[in-house]
This record gives C-alpha cells, sequence and structure tokens, in this order.
C-alpha cells in the first residue's frame, strides 16, 4: 500500500486513533473500527521489514557485505530483529503471539574502575576489622623459625580495657587464681585510690570455721601511669640498675610491687607498726588488712581525731612516737620513707602505721638524704599545724642519722625529751627561719668523696658539720698495728690506759697543713737547670750502648734464616 492513495472522505485516516478522550469519562470512541482494517489479513515478514514507502526501495536477496558486517545504518544483530517480528506477526501460525519480553542489553561495566571503586569504599572500614592470628599447635610450638621466640596473636584493644584504671582482664585472672589458691576468698569494692594503685577490701574464710579474716589487696595501675615522678627514686636504685623500663610499663610497675613487698618485709621485721605482706603476684599485691573486724579501714592521720582528756596537747605523743618510727626505720631498716606524710600514716587507739613505702630508698641512694629531709619537714609543717612544739629540723636530722644511739622503746622517747631540755634557745624568729631554709637547701655529702672542701672542713668545729651525726667517732686500726703497738707498751713498761695512749689517739692536725705548691713553675730554676742535665746525660749513656740499626736487621735476618 502506498501513501499517495487518496483517503475516503467522512472516515478517519488508518493512522489516526479510532478514540477520543473525554474529562470524567476516559477514552470514548468517536466511530466504528473500518472492516478493512478489522478484517485485513497480516502482512508478510518481508514486506514487513524491507518495504520503504519514501524511497521505494525493494527488498532484494542479495544484502550488501558491509550492511551484513556491521557497517554504518546496522544498529543491532539481524537474526535478533528477524525473530522478533515474526512473534509480532504471527509467522509460525498465521495468529498472533504474546509480545516479546524486554530485555535491554546493559553496556558493558569497566571492571578495572569498579575494583578500584570497591578497594576506596572498603579502606575506610581496614581500620575497624579485628586481624587476631590464629596460631595452630605447629606453630606454636615451633614459633619463629629465624628467631625461635614463640608468635603470639595481636592483642585487642578490649583486652586491655580497664576499670577503674586497673582491672583488666590479666588482673581479673590474677585474683581468680588467688581465689582458687585459697589466699582470698572474695575481693569487695575499693577502699582507697592513689595515683599509683588502688587499694581493695577482699575476705579470707578459714576452712575450720572460725572468724572470716579481712584482707587488703594493692593493685597497682598499668594501662594509665598517674604517677609520673618515678625517675627520681629509680634513679640511682640498685634494685632498677637499668633504669626505668619507659617501653614495658608492666614490667616497670612489676618491680614497683616487688620493692614495696620487700620493703613492708624489713619493716615488719624490726617490728614497726606495718601491714603485714602475704603474697605477691605481678602487679597484685595481697597484704594484711589494718582495720577492725567489721572491716572499716584505720583512718589517715589526717583524718584522726584525738580526745583533749588533760591540759597537754594529745597530739604531742604521737609526734614523738612518729620521730621514733624514723629512727628505726633509718638505722634498723636502712631506709628512708621518702614519701612520709599525715596521708601515708594510719592512726588507731594512740598507735601509728606507716603504709605506702613503695618508694621508700636504702641510704646508698644518691638523694636519700634528700628525701629525709623532705619527710622531717612534712612531719613538723603537719603537727605545727596541730599546735604542737616541735623540734628544729636539724636537731630532728641528727637525731635519725646518729650511729650511736637508742633504736628501742622507751629509750627513744626518753632521747627525744632529752632534745627538748638540751635544745637552744631562739631569740629571733626570723633567725631560726633563715637557719632552717639553708638546712633545707645544704648539699649533705653521703661520704667523704663527697665532701667538696675537705680542707675548709677539717679546721671548722666538728658540731658545726652538717653531716657530724654520720661520722665515725672512733678511728679503725688494723689487727697488726694493734699488736705491735701492745707489744711496745708492754716491753716500755706503760699501760694501755696511759696518757701515751690517749696522746697517740688524738688526730695530728699537721697533716691539714698546706704544704708547698706543685708543678713546673713553680720549681727552683737551678734545681730545674740541673735536672735536665742529668737527664742529657742519662740518653748519651744510653745512645753509646745502642746497636746501630743495620747490624740489628742483619741479625734478624739470620737468625729467621736459621729457623725457616
Amino acid at each position: 500500500m502506498s501513501s499517495s492513495e487518496p483517503v475516503a472522505p467522512g472516515s478517519a485516516a488508518p493512522h489516526q486513533p479510532p478514540y477520543t478522550y473525554q474529562p470524567n469519562q476516559g477514552y470514548a470512541p468517536t466511530e466504528p473500527i473500518p472492516t478493512e482494517l478489522a478484517n485485513a489479513a497480516p502482512r508478510g515478514v518481508d514486506e514487513y521489514l524491507w518495504e520503504d514507502s519514501d524511497d521505494d526501495v525493494a527488498y532484494s536477496d542479495e544484502l550488501d557485505d558491509d550492511y551484513l558486517e556491521g557497517g554504518e545504518g546496522n544498529s543491532g544483530d539481524i537474526t535478533k530483529q528477524v525473530n522478533r517480528q515474526r512473534q509480532l506477526q504471527g509467522a509460525n501460525n498465521g495468529a498472533p503471539t504474546a509480545l516479546p519480553r524486554s530485555n535491554a542489553q546493559k553496556p558493558k561495566a569497566n571492571n578495572s574502575n569498579h575494583l578500584d571503586d570497591l578497594d576506596s569504599e572498603l579502606a575506610k572500614h581496614a581500620r575497624k576489622l579485628k586481624t587476631d592470628l590464629i596460631i595452630d599447635d605447629d606453630d606454636f610450638w615451633h614459633g619463629d623459625d629465624r628467631t625461635g621466640e614463640v608468635k603470639d596473636k595481636d592483642k585487642d584493644k578490649a583486652d586491655r580495657a580497664t576499670n577503674e584504671l586497673v582491672m583488666d582482664q590479666r588482673t581479673r585472672m590474677i585474683l581468680l587464681k588467688m581465689i582458687s589458691r585459697g589466699i582470698v576468698s572474695e575481693v569487695h569494692g575499693a577502699i582507697s585510690t592513689g595515683k599509683e594503685a588502688n587499694v581493695y577490701g577482699a575476705v579470707l574464710d578459714p576452712l575450720d570455721g572460725t572468724r572470716p579474716l579481712h584482707r587488703a589487696i594493692k593493685i597497682y595501675k598499668t594501662a594509665i601511669l598517674v604517677f609520673k615522678d618515678r625517675e627520681r627514686y629509680i634513679t640511682g636504685e640498685h634494685r632498677f640498675k637499668r633504669g626505668a623500663n619507659k617501653k614495658n610499663n608492666r614490667e616497670m610497675v612489676k618491680q614497683w610491687a616487688e620493692k614495696e613487698f620487700r620493703n613492708l618485709k624489713r619493716l615488719h621485721a624490726a617490728s614497726i607498726p606495718c601491714p603485714e605482706p602475704l603474697e605477691l603476684k605481678s602487679h597484685v599485691l595481697v597484704m594484711e588488712f589494718l582495720g577492725n573486724k567489721r572491716g572499716y579501714a584505720y583512718p589517715r592521720l589526717r583524718d584522726a581525731t584525738l580526745s583533749d582528756e588533760g591540759t597537754e596537747n594529745p597530739w604531742r605523743p604521737v609526734y614523738i612516737q612518729l620521730l621514733g618510727i624514723m629512727r628505726r626505720l633509718f638505722r634498723v631498716c636502712n631506709l628512708v620513707h621518702a614519701d612520709l606524710s599525715e596521708y601515708n600514716i594510719l592512726y588507731d587507739k594512740n598507735k601509728l602505721y606507716i603504709i605506702d613505702v613503695s618508694q621508700s630508698v636504702e641510704h646508698e641512694h644518691p638523694r636519700a638524704l634528700e628525701f629525709l629531709r623532705m619527710d622531717i619537714k612534712n612531719v613538723g609543717d603537719f603537727f605545727r599545724r596541730k599546735g604542737v612544739d616541735t623540734l628544729q629540723d636539724r636537731a630532728i636530722f641528727d637525731f635519725i642519722t646518729a650511729i650511736d644511739g637508742p633504736v628501742e622503746e622507751p629509750e627513744l622517747s626518753e632521747a627525744i625529751e632529752r632534745l627538748y631540755e638540751t635544745r637552744p634557745s631562739i631569740q629571733d624568729a626570723a633567725t631560726e627561719e633563715v637557719d632552717v631554709e639553708v638546712f633545707r637547701n645544704q648539699f649533705i655529702p653521703r661520704t667523704l668523696d663527697e665532701v667538696y672542701d675537705m680542707e675548709r672542713d677539717a679546721k671548722m668545729p666538728v658540731e658545726q658539720l652538717v653531716y657530724n651525726s654520720m661520722l665515725a667517732n672512733t678511728v679503725s686500726v688494723k689487727p697488726e698495728t694493734a699488736e705491735e703497738g701492745s707489744e711496745e707498751d708492754s716491753e716500755d713498761g706503760t699501760t694501755a690506759d696511759g696518757d701515751d695512749r690517749s696522746e697517740s689517739s688524738e688526730i695530728d692536725q699537721s697533716i691539714f697543713d698546706k704544704g708547698p705548691p706543685r708543678g713546673k713553675k713553680h720549681e727552683d730554676k737551678d734545681e730545674k737547670r740541673q735536672h735536665k742535665q742529668t737527664v742529657k746525660e742519662e740518653k748519651r749513656a744510653k745512645r753509646a750502648e745502642k746497636i746501630p740499626k743495620a747490624k740489628k736487621k742483619r741479625i734478624i735476618a739470620t737468625t729467621t734464616k736459621k729457623r725457616k
């Protein structure tokens, strides 16, 4: 059918829809469908595909090779187009079939770009992934072939998370093992918290059915170290020869806990009131509980209340008792507390208990005497606020460090009372304050090697030396010298208690007199000239006896040939 054929008047064109849209009614037919369209036979496939009314192009069996090969004008596969049109026209059985399913071809994806996008998206979540290393039995036993060390799995943050800065997974396992071993039966809440550790209450139920025993568990902080000033206590301590291990906090805290355990052992062996150490495992220390039977701990000296029963200040006997403890701690235990204050002392029924001795150092520590003066200052400042007439810092220092003197009660209290009686009268308060500040900032040598000017100190009275109390009262004599002296005394007929013995014991002050200056510039010119001439003559005599080099080489060559 050609487009040039005329259309009958009064009827719609075949290509126009036979329906019109009416508002609120939808599409309504305008005229009946023509009979020629309703009874028209289906068109053939070839006629449908290849007839072109505009250009009058007829179908040809011979197709252009360029067209078949997908040249210009070929927008798809010919076979797919033919099959689709056959389904539309019902070419198989002459009846129209179902419409083909829409299956539009998707454009091919760029796989390389797609993978890059995936990598960039997954990189955002890479840090959240848990990459624990799973180890089988063979890897666990053999470990690394190069180093021979066992490979441990990576630690997750959840394993290191702490509660109250001390309770992590490892600490809980240590407490569980202590409960299974019968060291404690229950672990209760915190008694006190500090900058280096927390103290928890615990209960031990004996197997014989007796009254439960209270215990104290001190757990040191390993994750977040609030106590940042450990360096000055560790440097110079023989128990920390390699210094503080800043790379491994847990190892350093373990040594710190072991140090307090040993110090408490010394105090308990010297009968100084303190909690008895019972068990130590890593950074967990179990010790005696200082409190009543109901589980209430003794108050600190700062929070203690003393009753005013008499006219005397009730804090004065406590002050005298604390001075005696400080002397016994220094002379018997060979320790300096280094942090003694009203916060590290417990009080109950006129009795003091010393706690927190992890930072205590021995006499050999470079800053031991500095820490001792700091303890004396803290104790004196607290009791002065309580209205106690305290002794001077210098007098207390000499009393604590004196080699001779009592170390047991009641002789200690009597010695302190004598210090009150013999102390000099202070006429000017400003002068006393200046003397105290000078003593607190003065350098105190621990050994004679640290004395800055020994000649100056030798001319000063012994009582004015700051290290007077640490000097030996007698001079040690070798056994051979003592025997020879006794034989000479017996031959002369003098006794050991005679005046000659007393005069020999006196120190000759002439040894401290300055001798002639040393050095070449202080020598006499004539002596220098004579010494120079003597050296020249000695060298001339050596050259006369010297073997010539040629002769020496000849002798060496002949001897080596004979050996070969």
